[in-house]
């Protein structure tokens, strides 16, 4: 039994002898790989948080600063509405007001309507002037208004001028300012001849609608 024995020794003893690093490379390895699995199992059943530290953290991208001045927006400009302030057209007596929620007894015409107009009395041949500035849009003659000259303003207002006398100062087409002379006051136009020798001036709004001229009157003026 000796002599058999003593061969397959030697052979393991040699074996042992040519492999002894590789032999503690691989222990080496295996305890290094134990120790780890040990540790990790120990923290994740004590609760604590493993790292894992193989990629370094990426630094968080950050928003440039701009360094430029600021751009200085202008404003828009605001749009100034002009009051719109009439000067008188004659001094005289107050004959009729505006009313277009009444009815007014016109005792020429025997019947009663409303009176969208403000008149006012004076001598014949009184001169009429313009209350606002603007360009003259017709001259128009009627037996019952006489002879009415509009003037068109920038607003899209317009004033009327009725019961004047054929002579009138202004053409078609000209431009007029705040106290020019249009004409004079006559005893033509009939439908409200029980007033006497007066103007029968009229508002129109840009829109047609007729309004009170005296709410355009200076306070010392109404």
């Amino acid at each position: 039994m000796e002599k058999t024995n003593k061969p397959k020794n030697q052979k393991f003893s040699n074996f042992i002898k040519k492999n002894l690093y590789l032999i503690l490379m691989i222990v080496c390895v295996i305890a290094i790989a134990t120790m780890v699995a040990v540790t990790y199992a120990v923290k994740r059943k004590n609760g604590e948080e493993i790292v894992d530290v193989s990629f370094e953290e990426q630094p968080t991208q950050q928003t440039p600063v701009n360094t430029d001045p600021p751009v200085e927006i202008e404003p828009e400009p605001v749009a100034i509405v002009e009051e719109v302030l009439f000067s008188i057209p004659l001094e005289g007596e107050t004959v009729g007001v505006f009313a277009n929620d009444t009815l007014v007894y016109n005792a020429t015409l025997n019947q009663w309507a409303t009176h969208e107009a403000y008149d006012v009395a004076a001598e014949a041949g009184t001169e009429v002037k313009c209350v606002y500035g603007g360009k003259v849009e017709s001259i128009t003659t009627s037996v019952l208004r006489g002879t009415e000259v509009v003037v068109l303003h920038e607003n899209g207002m317009k004033t009327i001028y009725s019961l004047l006398g054929s002579d009138v100062n202004v053409t078609i087409g000209q431009s007029v300012k705040k106290g020019d002379v249009i004409g004079k006051i006559a005893e033509t136009g009939t439908f409200e001849k029980h007033k006497g020798p007066h103007l029968h001036l009229e508002v129109w709004d840009k829109d047609g609608e007729k309004i009170d001229p005296v709410q355009f009157f200076e306070s010392s003026d109404k």
